[in-house]
C-alpha cells in the first residue's frame, strides 16, 4: 500500500518543499514587495513606505502626516513646509486612500522600526463618528493592505484584532501563506515579468514626484440653499448628475444625525483606543509627539452640524498626555461647498487654505 502511495507522496513533499522555498525566498525576504503592481491595495501602502523613506529630509524635522484619500487629495506637503514659517520642519503626505490607525500602525513598524526617525507623526482621526456604518475593526480591505508589512510574528496579534471569524481566518491565512493571499497579483507578475519590472521601475520616482506635485481638483461643488425642513437643496440647479445622488445621500445622513448606532459608536471608540494607542506608546518613549487632527469634514458640516468634539478614546488619550489633539473648530471655516468638489475631498482651494492652518497649527508642537 504504501508503495504505491510513495510516488504520490513525494510529489506533494516536493511540491510543499517548492511553496515553502518560494515562500521563504520571494515573499518573506521582501523581494516580492519591490514587484507588487503599484496601483493594487497592496501596493498603494508600499507607495506610502516609499514616500516615508525617499521623501525624508535628514537635515530637518520631518513629520509624517497619515490620512486617508481625504488627506491625499486634500494636504499639500510642499505648501505646509513654506507656510509653517520653519524651514527646519519638512511634512511629508503618507496617506493611503481608505485606509484608517491599524493599517497606520504597521506602516509606521516599516517606516520608523525604533520610533526615533520622525521629529512628529500627524494621524487623522474622526472626532465624532458621523457617518459610521460598520465595525471598524472588521474592516476586510486592512488585510490587503497590510499583506506586505506582516510577519509570521503577527500571526497572533494581527488576527485577532478582527472581531469575526472569518476576517480573523482571512487574515491568518494571508500571514501563513502569502502566496495564496497574493496569487492573483503573483500570476499576473508571471505572465508578464518584463512588463511588471518596466512599469515598477518608471512607476515609483513619478509617483512620488505626483505626490509632492499634487494641484487638487479645480472644480467645487455648486452652492446651493439646503432647505432645512428637507435638509435637501431646493435646487439642484449646477449640479452634475454624477456627484448628486452622492451629495443627497452625504445631506441625508447630515439632516438625519447619522452617527452610527450605540453599539458603531461603542466599537469605534475601542478601535481608536486600541491603534491610536498603540501608535502613541511606541513614540511616547523617544519623546515624539503623536498629534491628532479632524480634517474638514465636508462641505455643508460648517453650516448643518455641530463642531466635532474630542471624546471617548481621544480624549483619553489626551488627558493622559499619550497624544496632542488639535482644536475641534481648527478647520471648521473650510466646511463649506467652494472647498469641495465631492461631499467628501476638498478642492485645490480647500487644499491650500488647509495645509496652511494645518502647517500653522502643527509647527508650534513640533520641538
Amino acid at each position: 500500500m504504501f508503495a504505491r502511495l510513495a510516488p504520490l507522496l513525494t510529489l506533494i513533499a516536493a511540491v510543499l518543499l517548492v511553496l515553502g522555498l518560494i515562500d521563504l525566498a520571494v515573499f518573506r525576504s521582501g523581494v516580492y514587495a519591490r514587484l507588487i503592481e503599484p496601483e493594487s491595495t497592496a501596493g498603494t501602502v508600499l507607495g506610502s513606505v516609499y514616500a516615508a523613506r525617499h521623501l525624508r529630509d535628514p537635515a530637518r524635522k520631518n513629520i509624517l502626516v497619515f490620512g486617508n484619500s481625504q488627506i491625499g487629495e486634500g494636504f499639500s506637503a510642499r505648501t505646509a513646509n513654506e507656510a509653517s514659517g520653519r524651514p527646519d520642519l519638512h511634512f511629508i503626505n503618507a496617506s493611503v486612500p481608505g485606509t484608517s490607525p491599524r493599517v497606520w500602525n504597521y506602516l509606521l513598524r516599516e517606516v520608523d522600526p525604533d520610533g526615533d526617525r520622525f521629529a512628529a507623526v500627524a494621524l487623522m482621526v474622526p472626532y465624532d463618528t458621523f457617518g459610521i456604518r460598520v465595525d471598524p475593526a472588521n474592516y476586510p480591505l486592512d488585510t490587503s493592505y497590510t499583506l506586505p508589512l506582516l510577519r509570521l510574528a503577527d500571526l497572533e496579534d494581527f488576527p485577532a484584532s478582527f472581531h469575526v471569524a472569518d476576517q480573523r481566518e482571512r487574515a491568518r491565512r494571508a500571514i501563513l501563506f502569502p502566496l495564496q493571499a497574493m496569487r492573483e497579483d503573483f500570476l499576473a507578475f508571471l505572465a508578464n515579468p518584463p512588463h511588471r519590472l518596466h512599469k515598477t521601475r518608471k512607476y515609483w520616482p513619478g509617483w512620488l514626484d505626483a505626490v509632492q506635485q499634487w494641484h487638487g481638483h479645480d472644480q467645487s461643488i455648486p452652492a446651493m440653499d439646503i432647505d432645512p425642513t428637507s435638509g435637501q437643496p431646493r435646487s439642484w440647479d449646477g449640479c452634475s448628475a454624477e456627484l448628486m445622488p452622492h451629495l443627497r445621500d452625504y445631506l441625508d445622513a447630515l439632516h438625519n444625525a447619522n452617527y452610527g448606532s450605540p453599539e458603531l459608536q461603542t466599537q469605534d471608540k475601542a478601535y481608536l483606543r486600541e491603534w491610536i494607542g498603540r501608535i502613541a506608546r511606541r513614540y511616547r518613549a523617544h519623546g515624539v509627539p503623536v498629534i491628532v487632527f479632524v480634517v474638514p469634514r465636508g462641505p455643508w458640516h460648517k453650516q448643518l452640524a455641530p463642531v466635532p468634539a474630542a471624546s471617548g478614546a481621544i480624549a483619553e488619550l489626551r488627558d493622559a498626555g499619550d497624544i496632542l489633539a488639535l482644536p475641534c473648530d481648527a478647520f471648521v471655516e473650510l466646511e463649506q461647498p467652494q472647498y469641495f468638489f465631492d461631499q467628501l475631498h476638498m478642492n485645490h482651494e480647500g487644499q491650500q487654505k488647509f495645509s496652511k492652518l494645518f502647517a500653522a497649527q502643527v509647527a508650534p508642537l513640533v520641538h
